[in-house]
């Protein structure tokens, strides 16, 4: 219980106390998420709090939080994942909870605001590849992964998408799996 707290305690030192008010932050998308204008995708639900920048997602690890940026990438397969830019210019990669929602895959240089939980993943080699193969990138840019990576990974279960003209998004079938989720053989740390 008292680890529980201070874990609490240094995720909220690190968050500006107007993040956690209802209605501050006024210019942040997050307070118009349902309005005109947004596509929702997953559990989207009514969010009340501005988001947590990019940078601060380790120390707020587990805790269900709100993030908002740019899409700077989707994969072009399924559009199962997404990185995500905060106005900071950090990115993270968001996947979706269960693998059971995707945004659509035209939806790179939108807004977005996603729900979920932060998590330090370790993605090995072909997992690596599967991502670069997934976001188009060159054959010499997927041969040069040589080694796992560690990395925050946002898990969403909600997501939106500003703007018109968006492709419906891919509907993954119930019991699909996908590559990022499959258990390494090396390394005991969950993946995907």
């Amino acid at each position: 219980m008292h680890h529980t707290f201070k874990r609490l305690t240094s995720i909220l030192a690190i968050i500006p106390f107007g993040i956690l008010l209802s209605g501050c932050g006024g210019s942040h998308a997050t307070k118009q998420a349902l309005g005109d204008g947004w596509n929702a995708y997953g559990d989207a639900q009514t969010v009340e709090r501005t988001s947590v920048p990019v940078a601060s997602l380790t120390k707020a690890e587990g805790y269900d939080i709100v993030l908002e940026g740019w899409v700077t990438e989707v994969c072009a397969v399924k559009g199962c994942w997404m990185r995500v830019q905060d106005d900071e210019g950090d990115v993270v990669l968001v996947r979706f909870k269960d693998y059971g929602f995707f945004v659509p895959r035209n939806a790179r240089g939108r807004r977005t605001v996603v729900h979920g939980t932060p998590q330090v993943r370790t993605f090995s080699i072909e997992q690596r590849r599967h991502l670069l193969e997934d976001g188009n990138a060159s054959l010499e840019e997927i041969a040069s992964v040589d080694e796992p990576r560690t990395e925050v990974v946002f898990l969403a279960d909600g997501a939106w998408v500003q703007g018109g003209g968006l492709q419906p998004p891919y509907a993954p079938a119930p019991v699909e799996d996908c590559p990022l989720d499959a258990a390494e053989t090396k390394d005991t740390t969950d993946a995907g």
